[in-house]
């Protein structure tokens, strides 16, 4: 065989840390024997915020359908299409891609990374596990959990951290008011709604600080109300991962209270230009907040008055925010630089011909209804589903 074999990036085309992750995957590879795509999927049905980026591959494109609308087989059917037919590696990020791996033979090896620590994705590789020739965990806890539940894949389950480029900008120390940032998507689930809570209780405690909300989503407009009296609130809506790094730069502390959280990129981000993380005490922020060398604070989830408290101790302790920055971002520097996991991943991919195995004879699972058919054109799927749908 000598096509020369590619990895493929299939992702959804959304905003998110998994973009991101991506991304620098792409841009900071070396020359292998691989060429690098990316394939992002858009659900027509989907009103979320599209992503608008070039995540650095040798080629980039975007894969369009409409679930549950259409027949899963004809999904599964462009998708093959749009992968291509010459050998190497599928790596899979999300559910339309573990589809097609279920419905069809890709005729790659297939890759599933897992970005964090949530049961759906635990279930998409429990499920979809006969037919994934090796797995990645983006955190020790995820690797772990994932260990627990397949435990007779252990030789395929790896853990592989994301990295970051480290920015040349840095955080410089200030006698000003406390800066503080929160970066993510505003949902109940990042603990936005608890950030204005925290403010009163720092400005009860007369401890003047500074924010920055970096981000978008269904929880904005409700964020925006209860937050009213806000003159040293400022909301920055969209921003890519190189304007994140640079507003970083020009603050003190990261501050994140979200309920659920895998191994935060974000935090990452921040933490490289030497912010302290205020953050939730979850599995996936042990790597990022805690040990000996106390980079961080990691705290009860939603506990309010613990963030204060911890944000009014290294206003007052400014000799402690300094050491509590340097060992941020010396954490970040050790374990994080993208030029060691972009080589940690491309040595994994470098394995596809010994990491593949024959599929498995029989599907593992079934998607859809008796409407989706190998057989049943896809005109038709659509054209009863729309109609059902129109008459709810």
């Amino acid at each position: 065989m000598n096509e020369r074999p590619s990895v493929v990036y299939v992702l959804p085309d959304k905003m998110g840390g998994s973009a991101t992750v991506i991304a620098n995957l792409l841009k900071y590879r070396s020359a292998d024997e691989f060429m690098y795509r990316a394939v992002l999927t858009h659900n027509r049905l989907d009103v979320e915020t599209r992503l608008q980026r070039d995540l650095g591959g040798d080629s980039q494109t975007t894969f369009e359908y409409a679930l549950p609308v259409e027949n899963v087989y004809a999904v599964a059917r462009r998708l093959r299409r749009t992968i291509g037919n010459e050998p190497g590696v599928l790596v899979c990020n999300d559910f339309v891609e573990m589809l097609l791996v279920t419905l069809m033979d890709p005729g790659r090896t297939i890759v599933q990374i897992l970005h964090g620590d949530y049961d759906y994705y635990y279930d998409l590789a429990s499920v979809h596990e006969p037919l994934v020739h090796a797995f990645v965990a983006s955190s020790r806890v995820v690797h772990q959990r994932l260990l627990e539940r397949l435990p007779h894949r252990r030789d395929t389950i790896f853990w592989l951290p994301y990295g970051i480029p480290l920015p040349e900008v840095v955080r410089q120390s200030s006698a000003a008011p406390l800066r503080l940032i929160f970066v993510g998507r505003l949902d109940e689930a990042k603990g936005v709604f608890l950030l204005p809570e925290i403010d009163r209780l720092l400005r009860e405690a007369a401890v003047p600080v500074s924010w920055t909300i970096v981000g978008s989503g269904p929880a904005g407009p409700g964020l925006h109300a209860a937050w009213p009296d806000r003159p040293h609130v400022r909301f920055v809506d969209t921003a890519t991962s190189a304007d994140v790094v640079r507003l970083c730069a020009g603050h003190d502390v990261l501050v994140l209270p979200t309920r659920a959280e895998g191994l935060s990129v974000a935090t990452v981000e921040a933490m490289s230009a030497g912010l302290v993380p205020v953050v939730t005490d979850l599995p996936g922020m042990v790597e990022l907040a805690g040990g000996d060398d106390r980079p961080g604070f990691r705290l009860p989830p939603g506990n309010a008055s613990a963030f204060a408290d911890a944000i009014a101790g290294l206003a007052r302790d400014r000799e402690r925010l300094e050491q509590m920055s340097a060992a941020a971002r010396q954490m970040v520097v050790e374990r994080f630089d993208i030029r060691a996991r972009a080589s940690a991943y491309q040595m994994l991919f470098a394995r596809w011909r010994e990491l593949y195995r024959p599929r498995p004879a029989l599907p593992v699972t079934s998607y859809g209804s008796r409407l989706d058919q190998p057989w049943l054109p896809n005109t038709v799927v659509r054209l009863v589903r729309s109609a059902m749908r129109a008459a709810r």
